[in-house]
């Protein structure tokens, strides 16, 4: 059996009728303290806490980075400056072969003598004019380096 069918009445809008006055919940009055200084509450304190150390965490961060910046840029920098140096090195290096390739040839002993008798007119001593000193005969060297 089936339950007869009801007629559906229209139902009123409730959004246009007034609403009920809602009454406000009663405040009691607390009685008022003496003025004492105020304490955060234990949320507060340790809200404050965290905002401080990470604050602090984050500006030792940044404070690690520039310092790893810098010295990356001495690093550079002084990479820099060593290959200026080599290459000054390098160039002394050569100055110094050049300079005792010309010192060398300018100590031959025939060019000393060509110079010794055409320029400056000298000729070989003779035996009385040569004056040993000490008794002994010095040994004389070739032309060269000196040791």
């Amino acid at each position: 059996m089936s339950a007869p069918a009801q007629k559906s009445r229209p139902r009123p809008n409730r959004a246009l009728e007034p609403a009920a006055p809602v009454e406000a919940p009663e405040k009691r009055k607390k009685p008022k303290k003496k003025a004492e200084p105020e304490t955060p509450a234990p949320g507060r304190r340790s809200s404050a806490r965290f905002v401080m150390l990470w604050t602090a965490a984050v500006l030792a961060c940044a404070a690690a980075f520039v310092v790893h910046l810098s010295m990356r840029f001495e690093t550079v920098r002084l990479g820099y400056d060593v290959g200026a140096e080599r290459r000054e090195q390098r160039r002394l290096v050569e100055q110094k072969r050049l300079l005792s390739l010309e010192a060398a040839t300018l100590r031959e002993a025939t060019r000393v003598e060509a110079i010794a008798r055409g320029t400056l007119k000298m000729s070989e001593p003779s035996p009385e004019q040569v004056v040993p000193l000490g008794g002994r005969r010095r040994q004389t060297r070739a032309a060269g380096r000196v040791r």
